[in-house]
């Protein structure tokens, strides 16, 4: 017997006396009184105690020996009771989701008429929690995230993918796309090794991609940078085959995440592809800030990559830089991908 699987429900009298029961194989009430040194008042209520507990009996209304109730005899009796009450609430349950679901689809089908919205805007770190849990619940086949890894990521994010939270399913696939300047980021590396040694895959691009998460290619989560406590919930079919035609072709054009061998120091060179990547963030207008979340880098190291950056261009304004990038593209075509990913 596991005398601690009963502890929580009983005091310092009833455990004394259950213990004595267990020890001895039984004892009469008066035995019992005399071996703890207790009245027989006391012993009576006591025991009276433990037989409303269902861990002592005794034959003849107490007059009998007492004997101590098997824990996991008494753990059945309670259990049991309460499996048939939640099976209840578990079917209600699931049949409640089902009819939302279903209201949800029409929500979506209708958005073009303006009485429904195709996105659903959750606030509160608690409703985001719940909502991601629930996805991630019933995600059997693909987990497909972006940068919710690095500097800035919603811890919520970071918690749902990695496998070993136990919210993904074994069976499902989890691929994670990172920016390249992530790999220079200690924890981002520790998390990468988790994600990598539960089966799933962790790259790396120079897309310059917000932060999201879609399960099983039916429900897409915009986590807002700006806002930790705010997130976006997209079901409408077309939306989401179009967030995740994106986050595939930044996945197509991705490298195999690589270890930087334990140093956190960025190199102070850019490749273009980083300083292109900078440029056509400030030209569309994102703050600093979004702009380091976007890349995987501290505020601080983008303002000095924008510096730079600004200085090789000879530009004084963002939309100056944004412009001279632009006309750059026009007259010698696209930029080709690089193929040295050894500095980001």
């Amino acid at each position: 017997m596991d005398i601690a699987q009963i502890v929580p429900l009983m005091g310092d009298e009833e455990l004394t006396a259950y213990q004595f029961l267990v020890t001895t194989g039984g004892a009469t009430l008066d035995r019992l009184a005399r071996s703890l040194g207790w009245g027989t008042g006391r012993t009576e209520r006591v025991l009276s105690r433990l037989r409303g507990m269902r861990l002592a009996c005794s034959e003849a209304e107490g007059r009998g020996d007492w004997t101590a109730v098997n824990p996991e005899t008494v753990k059945l009796q309670y259990t049991k009771p309460l499996s048939v009450v939640i099976d209840a609430w578990q079917a209600q349950l699931d049949g409640i989701r089902e009819q939302l679901d279903t209201l949800s689809g029409l929500g979506a089908d209708g958005a073009q008429d303006g009485r429904f919205s195709p996105v659903v805007t959750i606030e509160g770190a608690t409703d985001i929690q719940d909502a991601l849990e629930v996805s991630a619940a019933r995600c059997a086949k693909e987990v497909l995230a972006v940068q919710p890894l690095g500097r800035g990521a919603p811890a919520l994010a970071q918690n749902v993918i990695c496998q070993e939270s136990g919210l993904i399913a074994s069976t499902a696939g989890v691929r994670v796309l990172l920016p390249h300047l992530s790999r220079y980021n200690a924890e981002v590396r520790d998390r990468v090794e988790r994600i990598s040694a539960a089966g799933g895959e962790v790259r790396t691009t120079a897309a310059s991609l917000p932060a999201l998460i879609v399960f099983d290619r039916s429900v897409a989560f915009l986590l807002d940078g700006d806002n930790s406590d705010k997130a976006h919930m997209v079901r409408h079919a077309a939306l989401v085959e179009f967030i995740v035609h994106m986050a595939v072709s930044a996945w197509a054009t991705s490298v195999a995440f690589e270890p930087t061998g334990g140093t956190n120091r960025i190199p102070q060179s850019l490749t273009q592809e980083t300083k292109t990547a900078i440029i056509r963030l400030l030209a569309a207008g994102y703050k600093d800030e979004v702009v380091a979340r976007r890349l995987g880098i501290g505020v601080r190291t983008c303002r000095k990559y924008i510096a730079e950056v600004f200085g090789d261009l000879g530009a004084q304004s963002r939309f100056q830089a944004g412009w001279m990038v632009r006309e750059h593209m026009l007259g010698s075509g696209p930029e080709p991908v690089a193929t040295d990913h050894s500095v980001a």
